[in-house]
């Protein structure tokens, strides 16, 4: 029998609850709405993960809640990985190696086992491993990677450090709630807050349409310009 290509890589739109997304899987041939979302350099790594792995990565629409997400196979569905289309090149491929080493974990156990635990850890610094150069990530991205993989953490955004230098290669700079003075008035999830106080990591804010407080977490992207409609609960 002769040798089979690999199989190629195409974008297909999904008429699904998640409608305008992309998604590619390792039946397609056009990679160019994934190739444009990582830089140059990291493109033939992530080429070989598709050709060699049964997921569809699907370019999502921005999400407040997660950057990306991992979906392991069932009877109808292959194996998902999703990253929002909104983060810029360096958020992105950070996100999609997170998010693959979930996928890699699973099938490599065979079985469920802590989300980010040390077999998760270990592989996630496994396959960033081959983008920890300067052809892939400037040099301030790079230090920041090299501490974020010691002990990473559930999820980038946690990490801090790693996230404002991320932040910073954003094509529109973000006014993030860690930014403001204290007893600014802001605009968060269609509410209007005042900052408070830092307790620990996160701010107290209070909410001037429930007057409740709220934990915000600094790296929040908040609104600080337009009018400030309160709308009361009843």
């Amino acid at each position: 029998m002769g040798v089979r290509p690999p199989p190629r890589i195409i974008a297909i739109p999904v008429g699904s609850p998640d409608r305008n997304v992309a998604v590619y899987a390792t039946s397609t041939n056009d990679p160019d709405q994934l190739r444009k979302h990582i830089p140059a350099a990291a493109w033939p790594v992530v080429l070989t993960w598709l050709r060699r792995n049964p997921v569809q990565v699907r370019i999502a629409r921005p999400r407040q809640t997660k950057l990306g997400d991992y979906r392991s196979a069932t009877r109808t569905q292959p194996h998902r990985v999703s990253v929002n289309a909104d983060l810029n090149e360096y958020a992105f491929l950070v996100t999609l190696v997170h998010e693959f080493a979930h996928y890699s974990t699973y099938v490599t156990t065979r079985r469920w086992t802590s989300p980010h635990g040390t077999a998760w850890k270990n592989e996630y610094a496994r396959l960033m491993r081959p983008f920890m150069s300067h052809a892939v990530f400037p040099t301030d991205v790079l230090q920041a990677l090299e501490q974020h993989l010691v002990d990473a953490p559930a999820s980038s955004c946690t990490d801090h450090g790693l996230m404002r230098v991320l932040l910073r290669y954003d094509a529109e700079p973000r006014q993030l709630l860690d930014e403001l003075p204290d007893r600014s008035v802001f605009r968060f999830n269609e509410r209007v807050f005042v900052k408070g106080p830092q307790l620990r990591k996160r701010y107290k804010c209070h909410c001037l349409n429930d007057r409740r407080n709220y934990i915000i977490d600094p790296l929040a992207e908040v609104q600080v310009h337009g009018p400030m409609v309160v709308l009361k609960a009843s």
